[in-house]
C-alpha cells in the first residue's frame, strides 16, 4: 500500500518565485516556505510583496490554491505586511538555495519546488535542478530536512535515471493523446480520466473489458516523466458479473430473469419481472455495486409472464455474447 501522503489528493504546489495572489489582487512572490523538519510537513510560505520589502511570514493556512504559477493567499496585502518576518525558530527555512544531497554526500541539485498534501500539508515530492534539468525526488526518500540541505536516500536509483519533471497538465495531454493513438480504446475514452501529480498517473473510471483495462496503462509505459501508474479503471465484465451474482443471491430478485448490460459503469436492466416491488429491489441492489456509476431500470413488470431468455436485448433477441449491447 503506497503511503498516505502518496495516495491520490489534492495537492499544493510551491515553486521558488511563484507569483502572489492576495485576497485583493496581486501581492508578490515566493521567497520561500517554512518546513517542521520532524513531521516533514510545510508550516508556513515566505512571501516578498515587493523587490525591497522584507519577507513576511504567512501560515500554510492561509493558502489557499497553490501552483507552479501562482500562490493564492486568502487574506489582502496590508494584512501580508503585518505578518512576522522571522519564522519559528525550530522551522527549516527552505528556499531555492537548499541542496539536495545523497546520504553518501553527493549533491544532487537545488530546491526549485516541491508539492504538500493539501490537507495534512506533508511533503509530496520535491524538484531538483540537476545539471540543466528538473528532476522528481519522492518524499519517502527524504531522511534529513534542514535549511541547508535536503538529504535524501535514492537507494538503488542512480541520479541521471530520476524521473525528469514535467508539469502535470502537460504530461497530462501526453497521456491522453498515446491513449487516443490507439484507436480500438478512444470509444472507452468518456468513461474514464487520467490524473496526473508530479509524474505519477492515476486511472479512474470505467472502460468496456480487462484487456482495455491493461491496454489503456500500456500506453503510457514509455512517456518520458511517468514514474508510476495507478491503474483503477474498472472493466463492464466486471461490474457487470458482480451486479447478475447480487442480483440472483438476493431473494427480492433471485426467481427474476433480469438481463444486466453495461456501458462504462451505466447498467442498464432489461427484461420482465412480476413484481413493481422486484423492479424496485432490481434496481438498489445493482445501484449498490461498488463500481457501478448509473443504473437505467428498464425492466418491465409483467405479472403474467415468468421472465424472458437471460440473453435478451432491447430486440429481445437472444445475445450471442453476454453483456453484448
Amino acid at each position: 500500500m503506497q503511503p498516505a501522503h502518496m495516495a491520490f489528493a489534492d495537492v499544493q504546489k510551491f515553486r521558488f518565485g511563484a507569483d502572489i495572489e492576495a485576497s485583493d489582487g496581486v501581492a508578490g512572490h515566493l521567497e520561500f516556505v517554512v518546513a517542521d523538519p520532524a513531521a516533514r510537513t510545510v508550516t508556513a510560505a515566505g512571501i516578498k510583496p515587493h523587490l525591497f520589502a522584507k519577507t513576511h511570514i504567512v501560515p500554510i493556512h492561509n493558502v489557499g490554491t497553490a501552483t507552479a504559477d501562482t500562490v493564492n493567499v486568502n487574506i489582502p496585502l496590508a494584512e501580508i505586511e503585518q505578518a512576522p518576518t522571522s519564522p519559528d525558530a525550530k522551522g527549516a527555512v527552505l528556499s531555492k538555495s537548499t541542496s539536495i544531497v545523497a546520504v553518501s554526500g553527493k549533491r544532487l541539485g537545488k530546491l526549485v519546488q516541491l508539492t504538500i498534501h493539501a490537507e495534512t500539508q506533508q511533503l509530496r515530492h520535491l524538484v531538483v535542478e540537476q545539471l540543466g534539468r528538473e528532476v522528481l525526488v519522492p518524499a519517502p526518500m527524504i531522511r534529513d530536512v534542514t535549511a541547508r540541505q535536503i538529504a535524501v536516500d535514492l537507494g538503488s536509483i542512480a541520479p541521471k535515471d530520476l524521473t525528469p519533471y514535467r508539469p502535470d497538465e502537460e504530461l497530462r495531454q501526453a497521456a491522453l493523446d498515446a491513449i487516443d493513438d490507439y484507436v480500438p480504446l478512444r470509444i472507452d475514452m468518456p468513461g474514464f480520466q487520467v490524473h496526473v501529480i508530479d509524474g505519477v498517473v492515476w486511472l479512474r473510471g470505467h472502460v468496456a473489458s480487462d484487456l482495455n483495462r491493461s491496454l489503456v496503462a500500456d500506453q503510457l509505459v514509455n512517456i518520458p516523466g511517468i514514474a508510476a501508474i495507478h491503474n483503477e479503471l474498472i472493466p463492464d465484465t466486471s461490474i457487470s458479473s458482480a451486479v447478475s451474482m447480487a442480483l440472483a443471491h438476493d431473494p427480492r430478485t433471485a426467481g427474476e430473469r433480469i438481463g444486466v448490460y453495461p456501458r462504462l459503469g451505466t447498467i442498464r436492466l432489461r427484461g420482465n419481472v412480476r413484481t413493481a416491488a422486484a423492479r424496485q429491489a432490481a434496481y438498489e441492489i445493482a445501484a449498490a455495486v461498488p463500481g457501478v456509476k448509473d443504473v437505467l431500470n428498464e425492466l418491465n413488470v409483467n405479472p403474467r409472464e415468468p421472465g424472458v431468455p437471460d440473453l435478451a436485448a432491447v430486440t429481445n433477441r437472444e445475445d450471442m455474447v453476454p453483456g453484448g449491447t
